[in-house]
């Protein structure tokens, strides 16, 4: 899976095992957020990311809209194993006071590709279209993809990997 994600050099991308645990991750998604290298192993998890980085917050200008939507679908995918994973909620509800309130809203959806916008400190304004793969050989993972909706958002991420612009 590594190898896959790092073939994706141009555009963000990372995987997620059923709990959301970050599993893995390419070089332009470590550009696009840095944190993912250096939070501890066991806060490496999308929803407490979502939901505790201030840094995730900064780079999501319609983070209320969007940290909804990602528990809709956790809870959408967890399903019928959602009580597996009553550590990741407990913490979650323990830490965060939006967490808490979206919970128990008790929304559920399914993911769709889609368009997101992201605030970065250095590439500024990026349009990234948001896509989730699952490899047929190990179905409990999630491949998350990114890529550029428009040239100057391709343009702008090159730069932020440190490739020449085309």
């Amino acid at each position: 899976m590594q190898r896959l994600l790092d073939a994706l050099a141009q555009s963000p991308a990372y995987a997620v095992a059923p709990d959301w645990q970050i599993t893995g991750w390419n070089a332009a998604y470590a550009a696009l957020y840095p944190n993912v290298a250096t939070v501890p192993a066991q806060d490496r998890n999308l929803l407490w990311l979502v939901f505790t980085d201030p840094y995730v917050r900064q780079l999501l200008p319609d983070w209320e809209v969007t940290s909804r939507r990602f528990l809709a679908e956790f809870r959408a995918e967890a399903g019928p194993r959602l009580g597996e994973f009553g550590y990741l909620i407990d913490r979650l509800r323990a830490a965060s006071d939006h967490f808490r309130a979206g919970w128990e809203s008790l929304g559920v959806e399914r993911f769709a590709s889609r368009e997101r916008l992201f605030r970065h400190p250095v590439a500024g304004e990026l349009l990234l279209e948001h896509h989730q793969l699952t490899p047929q050989d190990h179905p409990g993972l999630h491949l998350v993809v990114y890529t550029p909706v428009r040239e100057a958002d391709a343009a702008a991420l090159r730069r932020l990997l440190g490739a020449p612009s085309e």
